[in-house]
This record gives C-alpha cells, structure tokens and sequence, in this order.
C-alpha cells in the first residue's frame, strides 16, 4: 500500500496553486484567519505566505511548516500531513511533478473475472461505484492500477487517483481529500469552499457532464469515504479497501481473494524468467503453496529469488517449509507479509485481538462460534460478532454460513502474537480448556446413535454441546470432525486417557454411518495407545478391533486390518473377553476375503458366528454370516451362500438406530451377487433394484456402488447393454471416489466390453 500524497501539477490549477498551497489556504480558511493574521501568528511575511499558497515557491521548511502548524493550531495528524506535502514539494525542486497515479505492473497476472466484473460495472450506466476490497497483501492496490490502464477509453476525461491511507494511523479526512480531488479535477484552488458541505456539492458539481474514473485507494470507513461518492452520470468510483464498507449506500463490492494456484504458479514464472522457472515445477507449485497463493508473498518470494541469481526455488522452498521461519522469509526490502498482517491487526481492540491469536490454535481448517467461545469465556452470540467483525477486516473467512478460518499465512501470525503476547501458562490453559471441550461435546453428540443406556460425557466447563437431534448431532460431528480428532493428541499429551476411551466408546457406532473418514484411524489409535496407558487390557482389545475395522473398511488397508485383528485376539484372550474374540474373528475373516483366501475367510467367519452365538450378540453374528456367506460364494459354493444369505433376511441385528435397515439392503445386495455366481441373471437384476436406501448412512454410497456395478453386469448379460453401460459408469465414479482401484477397473472393463460390442 503506497504512503504517498497525490500530487498536482501546475496545469491542472489554472489559478496557481500546489498541493501543499491548495492545503495551506484550506486550512488557514476554516482557521477563519486571513493572510496577515496567520502572518502575524507564524512569523512568516505575508508575501512568503501568498508565494507558498499561489506555489510560486518550492516547499517551505521544516521549521516554517511547524510555525504553521501551530499558528493554525493543527493537530498532530493535520500537521503531519502538512509537513508530507512540504517535504515532496522540496524535495523535488523545479516544476511540479505529473498528478499522482497508481503504478501498474508489467508482469500482472490473472484477476480475469474481477477485471472483467470491474469493466461491466464502470461502462455501466447504473452503478457509480464500487469497493474492491480483501485482506492486506491481495494486491487490490495493483489491480486498481490495472483496471485503470485498461479502462482508460471509456474515460476520455482521465483519471484521479487519491491515496487514503485508510491503515495508516492518520487516515485523510474527508475534507482534505476533497481539496486533493478538486485539485486535481482542476478547480480554482482559491474557489475551493471552507465549508465542507459546500466542499462536497463543488465535488460532485466537478464531475457533471464528464466521464472521470476516480480511484479512492485505502478506504478506512463508511464515513471517510460517503463524502467522496459521485452522484452524477458518467464518472465512476473505484474504492480499494480491506474492509467492505458494508454501510456505504448504492455501491458494488467486489471481494479479492487469493489466486488460483495455476495464477500462483505463472505470476512466479513470470517475475523470474524462463531461464530460472524451467525444470522447476515441482518447486515453483510448492513455492505458491507456502505463500498460501497470497499475491504479496508471492511477490515477496519473486523478488527474493531474483536478487539472489545463485538460489533455486527449492533452496526457498527448504526454508519456507518450517512454520517457524516462514513469516521471517516472505520478507524483500520494505515488503514482508508480517508487516501487512501487523497493519490490520494493529487496528483491533483488545478482545478482538485475542480471539484472533487464540484462533491459532484451533487443530482443523475451521471453526464456528461455540469453539471460538470456548477460547475466549465469552458468550457465542459476542463471538459471532466478533468473527464476523474479524472477516470484515479481513483477517478471517467465512468458508461456509457459520465456518470461520484463518488464511494459512495469518495463522503463523497469529500464533507468533500468542508467543508474545500470552504467557505459555495462559495458553497451555486455553488449549486444555478447548480439547477437553471438543470431546466431551463429541461424546454427548456420539451417544445419540449408541443403543439405550450409553455413558453420559464426563463433567466440564463449559458445558458441552448437546445436540436436539440425530440431524444436529450428525452435523455438528461433520462439521467439526478435524476439531475434535486434532483434540485427541492434546488430551493423550495430558493423560486424558479415561476421557480418550470414552469418547471412542461413545463413538463406536456413528463412526459406522462415514466408515470413510480418517478421523477414526486417529481416534482410535489414540484409544489403543490411552488403553495400554492405563493396563486396561480389556479396553485395549476393543480398541484394536476398531481399528482393523477402520483400516480395512475406511482405508482398504486389508493386511493391516488382519494384523490388527488378531493383535486383539491376545488381550482378548487374556480377559476372556468373548465378544472380542469374536469381533476379532469377523475382521480377520472379512480382511482375508479381500486378501483373496476365502477359505481361511470362511473359517474365520464360522468362528466368530459361534462365538457371538454364545455371547447373544445379534449384530456381530448377522456380520459374520453375512461374511461367511461371500465367502462360501468366492469358494464356488454359491447354493449354500444364497441359502444362508436368504436365512439371513428378516432377522434383526440388535437396537443400534438405522443399523437394521441398512443390514437388510447389504444382504440384498449379497443375495443378488450370489445368484450373479449362479449366472442366474435376470433373478439377479430383478433382486439389485430392491435394494434401497434406508437411510443417510455413509455406507450407502459403497452399496449404491456394488449395486450399481451388480447391476450393470447382469443387464450386460440379459442383453440390455444401453442401461448396463448407465450403471458401469456409475460404479467407475463412486470406486474411484473411494479410491477402490479394483472394483474401479472391474466397472471399467465393463465399459469397454460394452463399447467392443458397440
């Protein structure tokens, strides 16, 4: 963001006057002093003062400026700018330079839709102004400047553009950019009014009837800015910001994002060269993703590389990769991130402040108001506002309706502002506070799909969330699912290990409705690890179940699974653990069907059924006969599995909530396959379409899956190959969604078979 003032050339003021002269009469004017009273006040001779007002004498010094200043009884801002425009007139000598205009850059890229957006709206005849406005270091400044260039046709009148420095800790008032502006739009200097109303009217009067693109860069506030609006056809108003002025009336916004990361990638290439860019994707791909695709940092990076011909970009690479020297390197001359970021944050009040370095240490990607209020002590509905006042400012995103995150870059520095500003003690507190929080709330929305009677979560401040419904809880699981595994290690690292093993137990059954999240591998392994803390040898068992489970249904990790599963066996054994014993075997059993040794897989499954015969557990031993089942079928003994898949039919497996229905359409989708082995083809199409979708289990997707690709093979032989090749296609999508390669390419040869035939 550029500091300096705009400047006025003599031409533009057919009545004499520089900036620093136009800025002197406005001031001595609302002073209500005429030239021998400000004389007789400063020192300074009444000729002197009328040659610094008409500009017939370069910049006065420092000394002079000063003797102004407090004639005029100028606060320390007012003066401040006095001496800036004193000091530019000086320093330049001779006649006064161009009138002030954004610099454009040779090698912009990308922003197409922006510009494109920004051109529809300036040749429009409706809106007359717009904000551009996003976080620091966005580059709003320079595609102002680029709109500027490109848009110069439709603006025969020219262009005036003004620096507000809305960051700064002077931001220029109204009345003073208004002098500025009518300045340059070539207003009698001596006409100018002291009376800001009548300033604004002479404004806008100054605009009538032409065709001007007037460029406010740095807004700081709605009331900065209102009075510089147009009301006159013709000209328009491009306003930069990092806040969207939210309160300013009949205007556009425009919000400026990050760049895409093939913008990233070619904004790079194109400020190094090809000769330094070529045999370095890898790296330059890497180099835009430590930047977070934020413009400035990239520009950072392009310019640290280009002073140092002998780096390549994995030298950056290598020392951008460590969090703690990141920010320290997105620095070249006067641009670093940190700077920026300071701006902003600088601006804050205390509490917001706060909440903004505390928010570093939020584990996942994002957050909603109730975490953010934990961090705090303070109540939601205050948070809310908070953030939102954080995403006004540019600080924060909104991902979604009531999902906040920090851009990658502002979290590094928002948690150097944590080191700095809190104690490790407070934080460390904060942090304790957050995660047993999590997984308490994660407990108390699990147990709304655990069987009656399920524990109740452990005792805390704040009170947990506690769900209405299965829907809230469901969502409130999804939503802040990174969150509450990201708490297991700061628990583990406690030695919450009772508080750990609840929230796995409590979770046990949900974890079946997303079988695909990675979450449960975290969670559990963090369930084994507490069990063993403990010596809790019967915890540990189940545990290790869990686990295979999550490792061969969520990761198709099936050799894992099976290790796993008989590591289970051992502590299980040791207890005399039944129901885990027995479990054990069913996951050993599925995980040997899908290593191919369907033998072994029926052996396993036979031991489990028995086992959950004698322990009465109805849902393990409808799984392992449903296991046993295919494996039987996969052993070329399809009779018997389509007999035992039909027994199966019609029984319950147990009072989980949903877990009956969808058990029902999983045996369905069985009976169907087992008669495919038999090649009785049409029974099994007929048998496939009854397969439904009981519920909003996650699982439903795999069946909808194995269904469709059933499906589609038993039409390919019934001889409908236009709704086998629909199916194909479906079961190609949704394997390769789940990363199941092989049923993927078993969809796919369907495919091409079909087209062969075609």
């Amino acid at each position: 963001m550029t500091s300096h003032v705009p400047e006025v050339s003599q031409s533009d003021v057919p009545h004499g006057g520089t900036a620093f002269g136009v800025m002197l009469r406005s001031l001595r004017r609302a002073a209500r002093l005429t030239l021998e009273e400000l004389s007789e006040a400063s020192g300074v001779s009444v000729r002197a003062l009328g040659d610094l007002e008409r500009g017939r004498s370069r910049g006065p010094q420092r000394r002079t400026v000063d003797a102004l200043a407090a004639a005029l009884r100028l606060d320390a801002e007012q003066g401040e700018r006095l001496r800036r425009l004193a000091d530019a007139g000086r320093d330049r000598g001779g006649p006064p330079a161009s009138p002030y205009l954004l610099r454009t850059v040779p090698d912009f890229t990308g922003r197409k839709q922006e510009l494109a957006d920004l051109e529809a709206l300036a040749t429009g005849t409706r809106t007359r102004a717009a904000v551009l406005f996003g976080p620091g270091g966005q580059g709003k400044t320079t595609l102002a400047a680029e709109a500027v260039r490109r848009l110069a046709g439709a603006f025969p009148d020219g262009s005036v553009c003004v620096p507000l420095h809305g960051m700064s800790d002077s931001p220029l008032p109204a009345a003073e950019a208004l002098v500025l502006l009518l300045t340059a739009l070539g207003h009698p200097a001596d006409r100018i009014p002291v009376d800001p109303v009548a300033r604004e009217a002479a404004y806008r009067a100054a605009l009538a009837g032409r065709r001007t693109l007037v460029v406010l860069d740095d807004a700081a506030d709605e009331a900065l800015t209102r009075p510089l609006l147009p009301d006159a056809e013709g000209s328009f108003v491009l306003i930069t910001s990092r806040r969207p002025l939210a309160g300013l009336e009949g205007v556009r916004r425009i919000r400026l994002g990050g760049l895409s990361g093939g913008e990233s990638t070619r904004l790079l290439e194109r400020i190094l060269g090809t000769p330094r860019t070529d045999g370095q994707s890898e790296a330059i791909t890497r180099l835009s993703e430590l930047c977070g695709h934020l413009p400035l940092a990239l520009r950072i990076v392009g310019n640290r590389l280009s002073s140092r011909p002998s780096w390549t970009p994995a030298r950056l690479v290598g020392q951008l990769a460590d969090e703690e020297r990141r920010l320290s390197g997105l620095v070249a001359g006067d641009l670093a991130v940190r700077s920026a970021l300071a701006l902003s944050y600088g601006q804050l009040t205390p509490p917001h402040r706060r909440l903004l370095r505390r928010l570093s240490l939020v584990p996942g990607h994002d957050t909603g108001p109730d975490l953010a209020a934990v961090l705090t002590g303070e109540d939601p509905l205050t948070t809310e506002d908070s953030l939102d006042l954080l995403v006004d400012r540019g600080l924060l995103e909104e991902t979604t309706p009531g999902r906040y995150a920090l851009h990658d870059l502002v979290r590094l520095f928002a948690r150097e502002q944590l080191g700095a500003e809190e104690t490790d003690s407070v934080t460390e507190s904060v942090r304790q506070r957050m995660a047993d929080w999590l997984l308490r709330s994660a407990s108390a929305a699990g147990r709304r799909f655990e069987a009656p009677g399920a524990p109740e979560p452990w005792a805390g401040e704040p009170g947990a969330f506690v769900p209405g419904s299965d829907a809230e809880a469901e969502q409130w699981l999804t939503a802040e699912r990174s969150n509450w595994a990201g708490a297991l290690a700061v628990m583990f690292a406690a030695g919450r290990h009772t508080e750990i093993l609840h929230a796995s137990r409590t979770l046990y059954w949900f974890s079946d409705r997303w079988s695909q999240w990675p979450e449960w591998r975290t969670l559990f392994s963090h369930g084994v690890r507490s069990a063993a803390a403990l010596g809790d040898r019967a915890a540990e068992a189940h545990q290790l179940n869990c686990l295979a489970w999550a490792h061969s249904v969520g990761a198709y990790q099936y050799a894992q699974a099976e290790q796993l599963a008989r590591q289970a066996l051992q502590p299980a054994s040791e207890t005399g653990d039944l129901d885990q014993q027995a479990w054990a075997w069913a996951y050993i059993s599925g995980a040997c069907m899908r290593l191919d040794r369907p033998a072994e897989a029926a052996e396993a499954a036979a031991r489990a059924s028995r086992l959950f015969e004698t322990t009465g557990d109805s849902t393990g031993k409808a799984v392992s006969q449903r296991v046993l089942g295919t494996a039987l079928r996969a052993s070329g003994r399809g009779e018997e599995a389509l007999a035992l898949h039909r027994a199966l039919l019609g029984t319950r497996t147990g009072d989980v909530p949903g877990l009956n229905e969808f058990a029902a359409d999983l045996l369905r989708c069985e009976t169907a396959r087992d008669l495919l082995a038999l090649e009785r083809w049409s029974e099994a199409a007929d048998t496939f379409r009854t397969v439904g979708t009981p519920s909003d289990h996650a699982g439903i997707d795999r069946l909808r899956a194995h269904t469709s690709l059933g499906l589609a093979t038993a039409l390919e032989h019934c001889g409908d190959p236009a709704e086998a090749r629909e199916h194909y296609t479906r079961a190609r999508e949704l394997f390769t969604q789940f990363g199941d390669t092989a049923y993927a390419a078993e969809a796919a040869a369907g495919l091409e078979r079909l087209g062969s035939v075609t």
